[in-house]
């Protein structure tokens, strides 16, 4: 068999399951999970319990510096690390399409949540946020240069806080698949085979690894934003 280099990507192409995307699988059976994670006895049951404990250990990682003023956006915060956590986790999955690792789903959460937090930082104090444009003690000369760098930082930020994701997931896959179809193509070598399935092992568990940190980190800067505007 023949490793083909030019289709490396066409994992990232939605599969299909009897003429339906998986995709649409996918909804349908987050949508049935409601049925599952809904309360419907007054004791919490197996499944209502390790949701509790799991939103609590999320919260307990996330804010453990903050302060009172980011209360309201808890909810929120926590909401986006169990998005991206588990759209992470289900993608290292077999045929299974990791939508956090396009640039698209990175960007339409980052940005948003980017603008939201400095708009709010502007409308609570505008005199704050300009005089951190100009680091205290900085010379006269050099302070419409560091405007333009301290802008440029700023907006710099919902780049590199969607493209980490997506650049770092779609590494890892890549690697993944790559390493699987040396696997298939040195079948016949069992030896080399056999070295190549150990290193394809140890990089899957990175990969689970590589997908909760992202998601916590993705969650953690946004934090950081928060908490620096408000």
């Amino acid at each position: 068999m023949i490793l083909n280099l030019n289709n490396i990507f066409d994992q990232f192409s939605p599969d299909f399951i009897i003429f339906l995307p998986i995709t649409f699988i996918a909804v349908l059976i987050n949508i049935s999970w409601l049925f599952f994670s809904s309360a419907t006895n007054w004791l919490p049951t197996r499944i209502n319990l390790s949701i509790f404990l799991f939103n609590t250990n999320i919260i307990k990682t996330i804010f453990q510096q903050t302060n009172p003023s980011t209360a309201p956006w808890v909810p929120l915060i926590t909401t986006i690390f169990t998005l991206i956590f588990f759209i992470n986790i289900l993608g290292l999955l077999p045929y299974a399409f990791t939508a956090t690792s396009h640039i698209s789903l990175t960007y339409s959460i980052g940005i948003p949540l980017w603008m939201a937090v400095n708009i709010l930082g502007f409308y609570i104090s505008f005199n704050s946020r300009l005089s951190h444009l100009v680091p205290q003690g900085t010379p006269s000369y050099l302070i419409p240069l560091m405007i333009i760098i301290e802008t440029l930082s700023l907006f710099a930020q919902p780049i590199a806080l969607g493209l980490r994701l997506a650049a770092n997931l779609t590494a890892g896959h890549l690697l993944i698949f790559l390493l699987s179809s040396a696997i298939w193509v040195l079948s016949n070598t069992i030896f080399i085979a056999s070295i190549t399935l150990i290193i394809f092992v140890l990089l899957f568990l990175l990969e689970i690894g590589v997908a909760c940190i992202q998601a916590y980190v993705f969650t953690a800067l946004i934090h950081f934003y928060l908490t620096q505007n408000i």
